[in-house]
């Protein structure tokens, strides 16, 4: 796994040193660009030859849901091939009751290792495709439940010091642990979508690589996470 990453980020250094230099590869266009779009993912897990879909709060059939948000680069030479990659931001939002809270939030960072090839359609649209390693690390995720908050004192430039309401974030520390997602997950991914101009809108599908040991307890079990993105864009 390790290698794999590592030639995967090896041969997109290449590419683009070899792009930098004046005496090699030319860049077509050279786009940076703000995204933003919907993001949902899910456990999927195979025990005792059953394969079980699942949310975060353990509810079969369902999927965390989120936001996606960041800046792209997207690097094209003359025959349409190139690179995607960037930084983005993910957040997660969840209410249920199923394990005794009431909300869930998780914070995440994401980023995009792909090779890309543009077919232009005309001057002003062309077709996208990219696929490759995405990459996800979990910086925060914590459960909070409404009946655990406590009183703090905040200033106001008006009115002065004023009781605010505070929720204790509970459990937050439970990722990486057995049983709960890990912090880190690599994934395959594949992503097609329209480019318009400046404008662009892409749909994506990742397939985990990392095994989150939802059942450790259970001989030959494996748990892999997979996110559905629909995203979108405008290039500078």
């Amino acid at each position: 796994m390790r290698r794999f990453l590592l030639l995967a980020l090896f041969a997109c250094t290449a590419l683009m040193a070899s792009a930098d230099d004046g005496d090699g590869i030319e860049i077509k266009d050279d786009n940076v660009g703000f995204v933003f779009g919907y993001v949902n993912k899910q456990w999927t897990s195979d025990v005792n030859g059953k394969t079980i879909h699942e949310n975060l709060w353990g509810e079969e059939g369902k999927r965390l849901h989120g936001i996606q948000f960041g800046v792209s680069y997207t690097p094209t030479l003359p025959m349409g091939l190139g690179v995607y990659t960037g930084l983005f931001a993910e957040c997660y939002f969840s209410m249920s009751k199923a394990m005794g809270y009431d909300d869930f939030t998780e914070f995440s960072l994401y980023l995009p290792i792909h090779a890309n090839f543009t077919l232009p359609l005309s001057d002003d649209v062309s077709l996208r495709v990219h696929g490759g390693l995405g990459l996800n690390y979990a910086c925060h995720g914590g459960f909070t439940n409404d009946d655990a908050y406590y009183w703090d004192w905040v200033w106001d430039e008006v009115w002065g010091y004023q009781r605010e309401k505070k929720h204790y974030e509970l459990d937050h520390l439970r990722y990486g642990k057995d049983g709960w997602p890990r912090r880190f997950n690599a994934a395959v991914e594949l992503s097609v979508g329209i480019k318009i101009k400046r404008f662009s809108l892409s749909g994506g599908y990742s397939w985990g690589l990392t095994d989150h040991r939802f059942y450790k307890d259970v001989p030959n079990c494996n748990t892999k996470q997979d996110k559905l993105s629909i995203t979108a864009g405008f290039e500078f």
